[in-house]
């Protein structure tokens, strides 16, 4: 049995089906005993970073299947495993399990700067959970089997291994065995603690009970423990309203009578106000990152906290804890849902400041979109996104690129179904769209699957339009062009005085790219053509590009400018006299 052998037999005992990637010289063996086996459906990317984001798609969309699966990159040396860096690096900020296999150089000339060298674990192990270099054909079946452990296990995050070409033809001795049944791993100073203590559960029932103003937070880990449901459940038992951060969205339908929407940077008005007056904050799964919370200093400072965490290490780290609960979300939810302390209690006053936050921008935001507000009848994204939403009912599946219309389709989709959200959140990087939803879709193949970019991070990974061409994939997509920088754009509106330093952008014509991959095109640039354009790719069978030209001076408010607090937050349009902000005591100037 040979190296190469062994690390797909792992791959396979671990219910791997789908890997992406990209070949070479150094990974070459395996793919070579890959293509012998035929236990896989090998995914060809056409450029190793889409591969890393095609692994992140199955990841995050098979989290709230039965048949949970973690997404597989394969890539050679040197550029090959150089150009994963970047994906590798969003999972980890996200805390996405996926697993990365690079081929090396063999071990004789590692260290030499031999062609298509690069020091893979050096790189990774400051962005990944762990990183291995086998160097034995014996170890490589225990490596897999420990780093998919490690990937899946608590806090989720990618995991690295670095395989020698010497080692992957290696054979192992005749007496090798390995019972990856029974194998358990040993890993000193890794700790996972999935079951809450009795003593915080109480305390922070206590606080919960006693409260007046209290606000729950949502955030990622709510779905990566697949508790959406009961986290519902536990608002409705305590008449708790729910803020969500970019990564809680879709844990619980959007239009629940306990939602405020988003929260933080360009979060609703009456998550952000309400933070900003609630007496307790409830925190579950999140990480209290800076675009949630604004000015650390000012940030809910009348108000205990509670957190639910399974990373001990974000306890405490930015925002202090009143009762800090280290274990798993769904267990904790479950134990909370069952225990007969916890009350009920109608807070009328405290609801009633809730829908009188609502007001301040609901009709300005209904106008805007029903009548597609701007100059000369151009199109809106807020528009486009509302229609998508009335005419899916909420109920596909959305992976956004990174920018204004990522914030759009977080603010004005009305999400309906469990872990229908997928959205690159603490890295931010453009063009993680359309190789994401790729994976989304290899996942989830009897959801529809949207794919919404601008036309600047579109134009970072347009090559993936040659694996939907060659996969035959059923992608929805959908580029929303103002011919700049969107979200840098409106920054530089608000804060650069209207200097577009680097920012406007000239785009190829996506009519002939798109019939140059074979996919079915329509430009849309009217309002009245917004819902006929979306019909027509929800009625066809297979992939689609749907251009829109977009208005370049719509803007996304409500707005916290970077460094500030909630006080400050813009809730005009742009080009009133002065922009409305909020004080300290919620009311506007």
């Amino acid at each position: 049995m040979t190296g190469k052998k062994l690390l797909l037999r792992a791959l396979k005992e671990k219910g791997v089906r789908y890997i992406f990637g990209y070949t070479g010289g150094a990974i070459m063996p395996v793919f070579d005993e890959m293509d012998k086996l035929g236990d896989f459906h090998f995914v060809m990317a056409r450029h190793e970073q889409g591969a890393a984001f095609m692994s992140q798609g199955i990841s995050r969309a098979s989290l709230s299947s039965a048949e949970k699966q973690i997404g597989v990159c394969m890539t050679t040396s040197g550029p090959g495993a150089m150009n994963l860096a970047t994906g590798i690096a969003d999972a980890y900020m996200d805390s996405v399990p996926m697993l990365a296999v690079t081929g090396q150089v063999a071990t004789g000339v590692i260290a030499t700067d031999a062609f298509q060298e690069s020091d893979v674990v050096g790189v990774m192990m400051p962005i990944c959970k762990q990183t291995y270099m086998p160097l034995d054909a014996a170890d490589v079946e225990q490596t897999v089997h420990e780093a998919i452990y490690v990937a899946t296990t608590g806090r989720g995050g990618p995991v690295v291994i670095d395989v020698p070409k010497d080692v992957q033809n290696q054979l192992v001795a005749d007496e090798y065995q390995f019972d990856a049944k029974s194998f358990r791993p040993t890993l000193p100073g890794f700790y996972y603690h999935p079951t809450p203590a009795r003593e915080p559960l109480q305390q922070a029932m206590e606080l919960i009970n006693r409260s007046e103003r209290p606000v729950m937070f949502c955030g990622h880990g709510v779905i990566n423990s697949n508790a959406g449901e009961l986290l519902r459940k536990f608002a409705e038992k305590v008449n708790i309203p729910i803020a969500f951060t970019l990564h809680g969205i879709s844990a619980v339908p959007a239009d629940h009578p306990l939602s405020l929407g988003m929260m933080g940077m360009h979060g609703t008005v009456e998550a952000n106000r309400a933070i900003m007056e609630a007496d307790l904050l409830i925190s579950f799964g999140m990480r209290f990152a800076d675009r949630v919370t604004g000015k650390l200093n000012e940030y809910a400072q009348n108000a205990d906290v509670i957190h639910v965490e399974i990373d001990p290490s974000e306890i405490d780290k930015n925002v202090r804890t009143s009762v800090a609960i280290n274990a798993d979300v769904y267990r904790t939810l479950h134990v909370l849902l069952g225990d007969p302390m916890l009350t009920y209690k109608p807070r009328r006053r405290w609801w009633e400041k809730i829908e009188s936050f609502r007001q301040v921008m609901a009709e300005d935001l209904r106008q805007e979109i029903e009548l597609a507000v701007g100059d000369g009848g151009k199109l809106l994204m807020k528009s486009i996104i509302d229609k998508l939403s009335e005419l899916t009912g909420g109920k596909d599946l959305i992976v956004p690129d990174v920018g204004q219309h990522q914030m759009m389709a977080a603010r004005f989709y009305n999400y309906q179904t469990q872990n229908s959200w997928f959205a690159s959140g603490g890295a931010g990087t453009m063009g993680a769209s359309l190789p994401m939803a790729i994976g989304v879709k290899f996942a989830r193949p009897a959801e529809r699957v949207w794919s919404i970019s601008g036309d600047g991070g579109f134009q970072m990974n347009a090559q993936e339009l040659g694996t939907i061409m060659e996969q035959k994939l059923d992608v929805k997509i959908l580029i929303l062009n103002n011919g700049y920088l969107g979200m840098v754009r409106q920054w530089q509106t608000l804060f650069f005085d209207g200097r577009y330093a680097g920012t406007p952008m000239q785009s190829p014509d996506f009519g002939l790219l798109a019939q140059a991959y074979g996919i079915p095109y329509r430009k849309v640039e009217t309002p009245e053509d917004i819902a006929p354009a979306l019909q027509q790719a929800i009625d066809h069978q297979g992939a689609m590009v749907l251009e829109f030209i977009c208005d370049p001076s719509e803007v996304i408010l409500p707005m916290v400018p970077s460094g500030g607090g909630f006080e400050d937050m813009i809730v005009k349009r742009p080009g009133s006299e002065q922009p409305e902000t909020s004080d300290s005591n919620g009311e506007e100037s």
